[in-house]
């Protein structure tokens, strides 16, 4: 089945950057009063915020400047968490950002931190979709939809969940509504990268010679399985086609600041894919198709988990640049590298 939307309840490993790695000592600008010492702190030993900034006032009145001493030394030395850079928008959109903006600051300071998460999420996902606001390539309608979700809705939301506390019935309509809305908004972002990578692709002037090459020799796998796979195979196999392109080319323009050979997307395109393809096809058509194996699946559900699953970590590796998130890359890259680079396809025991 295709693999547009990419609901959360569908994606095994999402969201990764909080799975995949233990928390690191770094300040929160997000929960920030002043450096964001006491937010860092906090997420790292998960505890409440208010907490910490408590325990510190508290050492002020035993140590005298020595606490504000090592607040500053911890300021000056611990990173500062990744965040999501604004868009490069026009003067106007990007003035109605910094508004909403606004609004998130206070939802960080004024709500429980898995809320304002959530809604610092939602806030990310609207800053990947802003560009599409002023591009003329999108049909108008969708547009004004997309502009009316990100700056009308959300910030309307926020409005009503700010003035109450958690437990009170309005806050709770409301954060509802803010589940909905960033689901919404997260679908509208998975499609709109999923037409800029098929875009770049299908452009064969915007092909490097390297990726050409490639897809002339994936092509002659790709026509074999045409005769012995469904239609929903080989939508995911173009799909995936489309994402490893797009990252490939990437690496070869070197005009991104992120550096993708660590994340092995070559050792994937060059080795794991063509390899995972001709096992299958080395199957007997009746065993591929019809024989249930020892999992209870035949041989091709096997083979299309494995393509779903790749086809989403390469969506989520792509979400990242379009993010410009290098901690997003290093996990995600980390992912597939661990889960397909040194694999192919190989029928369960």
């Amino acid at each position: 089945m295709p693999n547009t939307g990419y609901p959360d309840t569908a994606n095994p490993f999402q969201p990764l950057r909080k799975m995949s790695s233990s928390p690191k000592l770094q300040r929160n600008r997000q929960r920030r009063r002043l450096g964001g010492v006491c937010a860092g702190i906090a997420d790292y030993l998960g505890v409440d915020v208010t907490l910490v900034r408590f325990l510190f006032v508290l050492s002020v009145f035993f140590s005298f400047s020595l606490t504000m001493w090592i607040y500053l030394a911890l300021w000056a030395l611990l990173p500062a968490g990744t965040e999501a850079p604004m868009p490069d928008v026009s003067w106007r959109l990007s003035r109605e950002l910094r508004r909403v903006e606004k609004l998130v600051r206070k939802a960080h300071r004024r709500l429980p931190a898995p809320i304002a998460d959530e809604v610092q999420e939602t806030f990310d996902v609207i800053k990947i979709i802003a560009p599409y606001f002023e591009h003329t390539g999108l049909a108008p309608r969708t547009i004004d939809s997309l502009r009316e979700q990100a700056l009308l809705r959300f910030p309307a939301i926020l409005k009503q969940m700010l003035p109450f506390p958690v437990n009170l019935p309005p806050f709770k309509r409301a954060h509802m509504e803010l589940a909905e809305l960033k689901d919404e908004l997260q679908r509208a972002s998975n499609e709109l990268i999923d037409q800029e990578i098929h875009l770049t692709v299908g452009d064969a002037d915007m092909i490097s010679p390297h990726v050409r090459l490639w897809k002339e020799r994936l092509a002659p796998l790709r026509e074999i399985l045409r005769e012995r796979a469904s239609e929903s195979t080989l939508r995911t196999l173009q799909q995936i086609e489309e994402k490893l392109a797009f990252l490939m080319d990437r690496t070869d323009s070197g005009g991104d600041v992120f550096d993708l050979t660590p994340f092995e997307v070559r050792k994937i395109a060059f080795d794991y894919l063509p390899d995972t393809v001709n096992q299958y096809l080395q199957l007997p058509p009746a065993l591929a198709r019809s024989q249930q194996l020892s999992s209870g699946k035949t041989a091709e559900e096997s083979l299309n988990d494995q393509l779903n699953l790749l086809d989403r970590a390469l969506h989520d590796l792509a979400k990242s640049l379009f993010e410009k998130d290098a901690q997003g890359l290093l996990v995600h890259g980390r992912f597939l590298k661990e889960k397909f680079a040194e694999k192919s396809f190989r029928l369960p025991d």
